[in-house]
C-alpha cells in the first residue's frame, strides 16, 4: 500500500472535518453525552476496523474518544486509513444525530 505525501494527506483531510494530520497519522476527538454513549462508539469502530483488518489506536475517557488511524507498515498514511475514517464518521454521525432528535 501507498503512503501519502504530506500535500495530498491535508487536500483529502479538507474534505474530512474534524480530522487532522498528526505524526504520520490521521487523529480525531469524538465526546459523547456519557461514558455508555463512547463506549457504544468504540464497540461499532471495532467491528469497522476488524473487518477491515486495519486496527485505530483508542484512547478513552468517560465520554471523550480519540482515534488515531496509521497503515504501521507503510511508514504513514494511505488510503487504507481515508477509507476507515469515512465510515468511522458514518458511524458517529448516527450518534450526532440521536443527540439532535
Amino acid at each position: 500500500m501507498q503512503r501519502y505525501q504530506l500535500e495530498e494527506i491535508q487536500q483529502r483531510l479538507a474534505r474530512h472535518p474534524g480530522w487532522r494530520h498528526q505524526e504520520e497519522a490521521l487523529v480525531r476527538e469524538y465526546e459523547f453525552a456519557d461514558f455508555v454513549e463512547a463506549w457504544g462508539f468504540l464497540t461499532q469502530v471495532a467491528l469497522l476496523a476488524e473487518r477491515h483488518n486495519h486496527h485505530p489506536e483508542i484512547w478513552n475517557v468517560y465520554h471523550r474518544v480519540r482515534l488515531r488511524w496509521s497503515t504501521h507498515e507503510a511508514g504513514g498514511v494511505t488510503e487504507k486509513d481515508f477509507t476507515l475514517i469515512e465510515e468511522v464518521d458514518r458511524v458517529y454521525g448516527g450518534f450526532a444525530r440521536g443527540r439532535r432528535e
